[in-house]
């Protein structure tokens, strides 16, 4: 195992004026973690030495860069790291530019601060914490746009990872120089989308027509699932490596504080797919696990899901919201259903708080919501989730069936 793996570590290093606080950045654009520690973050680079990349034209060894948020005791003046401060403003603007998000505008937003403290700092005390690993969104994802999340768990207690996949999301990246692509295969995966969903009618009327219309839609969408399949072998290698690492006597001072029997995984779009395929496939390495508004790509279908799993969706997508009522009827543990009511994809990020976005063009992405509220909504359920089976957590409150003009919660299992 010890083969598998060369690391690359890299401190974060930002400049910019202190602000006073105690764990918590009063001027941040983020909302106010509610848990009791302060956060930390720190970054590095992990080599998978058993797999060559396939998407660049001189073939190395699998990279994937990976971003970490945990709890730590800080004291006095403190320094707070830039929002998407990893992410060149023109790479943002180009993503986001149909729906406003222009360079002044990126430029204006990452000039804010978040509510993680820069620096080499130590994890908090003695005692292990739970692991959350995060998969951001296809093409779109990146790892600090959900940052509040991120910082929401810290403060109560976890360690969020957070990793990103190279060449298939906005901007990763590397310890070394870039490499070049062959050609930007990620994208075609939106080709077979737009033909699937523009030119095959699914008559979805019968029970019966629904599941031959989820079936159809696994086999078309092929790219979308070998991207489910090549993210969940990089959420293994990582989960490897944790194992590996955490019982090494060489451990740094942060895996030291890892409790590795409570793994969960989490992910937004793909991401959610990739967070139910890999506890399909680990349910001995895996606690629980949560979908952010996605349709549950992978192998799901044919076999049972054996870990605690939640489903957390939007109503705009209507075709993803019918197949994963065939698919997740393998469930076969305890098995959540969230729903935000006329909220869109990215309200399952921080865009639901950059009040900086003129409402219009923040309606395309989050929907016609409270998105602030939403948010607070979204990471009070989460982490009641992970608190539940990540933790052990008995209060079960949070967990008893809603169903209001805001949201929609049920225990399905």
């Amino acid at each position: 195992m010890c083969k598998r793996f060369f690391l690359t570590f890299i401190v974060l290093i930002l400049t910019f004026g202190p602000n006073v606080a105690e764990g918590r950045n009063e001027s941040s654009l983020l909302p106010k973690p509610k848990g009791q520690y302060a956060i930390g973050t720190q970054k590095f680079f992990l080599t998978d030495s058993t797999r060559k990349e396939s998407f660049i034209i001189r073939r190395k060894y699998r990279e994937l860069y990976i971003k970490m948020w945990f709890p730590v005791e800080v004291s006095g003046e403190l320094e707070y790291e830039y929002f998407l401060g990893d992410y060149p403003t023109e790479v943002v603007s180009g993503i986001f530019k149909a729906v406003g998000l222009d360079k002044e505008l990126v430029n204006e937003i990452k000039s804010t601060t978040t509510n993680s403290v820069k620096g080499g700092l130590e994890p908090l005390g003695k005692d292990l914490f739970p692991v959350v690993i995060f998969n951001p969104g296809f093409y779109f994802g990146m790892a600090d746009f959900y940052t509040s999340m991120a910082e929401n768990l810290a403060s109560h207690g976890f360690i969020v990872c957070s990793i990103n996949h190279p060449y298939e999301q906005p901007y990763v990246e590397q310890s070394g120089k870039n490499a070049k692509m062959k050609k930007k295969k990620a994208q075609l995966a939106y080709l077979q989308l737009y033909l699937m969903e523009n030119f095959r009618k699914l008559e979805l009327e019968t029970d019966e027509q629904i599941v031959a219309g989820t079936r159809l839609y696994l086999k078309k969408l092929s790219r979308f699932d070998k991207t489910v399949r090549r993210w969940t072998a990089d959420n293994e290698a990582f989960i490897d490596y944790l194992h590996y690492v955490c019982n090494s006597d060489s451990a740094s001072a942060l895996f030291r504080r890892m409790d590795i029997n409570n793994i969960g995984l989490m992910g937004q779009s793909i991401g959610g797919a990739v967070a139910g395929q890999v506890c399909l496939d680990n349910p001995d390495r895996i606690a629980a696990g949560i979908n952010l508004d996605c349709f549950q790509f992978g192998d799901m279908i044919d076999k049972p899901l054996e870990v605690p799993f939640m489903l957390m969706e939007t109503e705009h997508y209507e075709i993803w919201r019918m197949g994963n009522s065939v698919v997740y009827r393998n469930v076969a543990d305890d098995f959540y259903k969230f729903t935000i009511k006329g909220a869109k994809h990215f309200i399952y990020s921080d865009a639901a708080i950059l009040d900086l976005i003129e409402r219009e063009e923040q309606i395309k992405m989050i929907g016609d919501v409270d998105g602030a509220e939403a948010n607070a909504l979204i990471n009070s359920y989460i982490l009641a989730f992970f608190s539940k089976y990540l933790q052990g957590n008995t209060d079960d409150t949070l967990f008893e069936a809603v169903d209001n003009e805001q949201y929609k919660f049920l225990k399905i299992k």
